[in-house]
C-alpha cells in the first residue's frame, strides 16, 4: 500500500484552478482565510445529488467524478474532475443546490470554499462572470456527451473516453505521445469507466501491446491518439 500523496496547501490548490485565476492576491487571501482541506477516501460520497451545502471544491489530489444515477440505479459519469478543477461551483452562484452527486474516485483531498465568502466576491468580478458563462457552456456539452458514452457505450468506449477527458486537462505533448501529467492507477481508471480492473487491465494491456499506448507504474503515454478516439465510434 502507498500512502495517498500530502495535500496541498489552502493557498496552492486555489491557486491551480485556472478557473478562478481572475481573482486578485486580496480575493485569494480573503477565500483561503475561510477554505480548509478536507480528504475523501476512495468511494466517499461528497455530497449527494439535491443535497444542499454550504461551499464548493476544488481537487487537490486524486479525482473526484460527478454523477447521475439512472431510474435502473445506474450510476452515469457527467465529469470527471482532477487536480485544479473546480466542482459544485454553477450550483453554488445559481443556488440550485446539488443536481447531481459527488463522489471520490481514490483517495482524494480537496478545498472546501464557502460559497457565500466566494459570492461576495463574485458579485465584485466581472472578468471572473465571464470566464465562468464561457467554462458553462463547454463543460455542459462536454457533460452530455460523457454520459451519453458511459450509458450506451462498450467497455473500450468508455475506458478510451475516460483517457481522452483526462488527456485534455492533463495532457503533455512528448515525442512519444501525449502523456498524462498525473498519477493514474489502473483501479482508478476502472473507477471512472464504470467497470472492473480485470477488465481494465485487458483492455490496456492490449492496446499496449497495439502501440496504442504507452505505460509504466502510474504512469500513461497515449501514443496514438487518433486510434484511440477511432474505439469511441467503435
Amino acid at each position: 500500500m502507498h500512502d495517498p500523496p500530502e495535500a496541498p496547501s489552502v493557498r496552492a490548490i486555489l491557486r491551480s484552478s485556472s478557473l478562478l485565476n481572475a481573482l486578485s492576491d486580496e480575493q485569494v487571501e480573503a477565500l483561503a482565510a475561510v477554505s480548509s482541506v478536507d480528504r475523501a477516501d476512495r468511494g466517499a460520497v461528497i455530497w449527494m445529488d439535491g443535497s444542499e451545502v454550504g461551499f464548493f471544491g476544488i481537487v487537490g489530489t486524486g479525482f473526484v467524478k460527478i454523477v447521475r444515477t439512472s431510474a435502473s440505479g445506474q450510476e452515469l459519469t457527467a465529469e470527471i474532475m482532477g487536480p485544479g478543477q473546480v466542482f459544485g461551483l454553477l450550483g453554488a452562484i445559481e443556488g440550485t443546490g446539488c443536481p447531481l452527486s459527488a463522489r471520490a474516485v481514490c483517495p482524494t483531498a480537496f478545498l472546501r470554499v464557502p460559497k457565500t465568502a466566494f459570492l461576495a466576491i463574485y458579485g465584485q468580478n466581472a472578468p471572473l462572470k465571464d470566464q465562468l458563462v464561457r467554462r458553462t457552456t463547454l463543460r455542459l456539452r462536454g457533460a452530455i456527451d460523457m454520459m451519453a458514452r458511459m450509458a450506451s457505450g462498450k467497455v473500450e468506449q468508455r475506458v478510451a473516453a475516460v483517457l481522452l477527458v483526462l488527456a485534455e486537462s492533463y495532457g503533455v505533448e512528448t515525442d512519444v505521445g501525449v502523456r498524462l501529467t498525473i498519477p493514474l492507477s489502473r483501479q482508478d481508471i476502472a473507477e471512472l469507466a464504470g467497470t472492473t480492473v480485470e477488465t481494465t487491465i485487458r483492455v490496456t494491456s492490449r492496446w499496449t501491446k497495439m502501440g496504442i499506448l504507452g505505460s509504466t507504474y502510474r504512469q500513461i503515454t497515449i501514443r496514438d491518439p487518433e486510434r484511440l478516439l477511432g474505439f469511441l465510434g467503435a
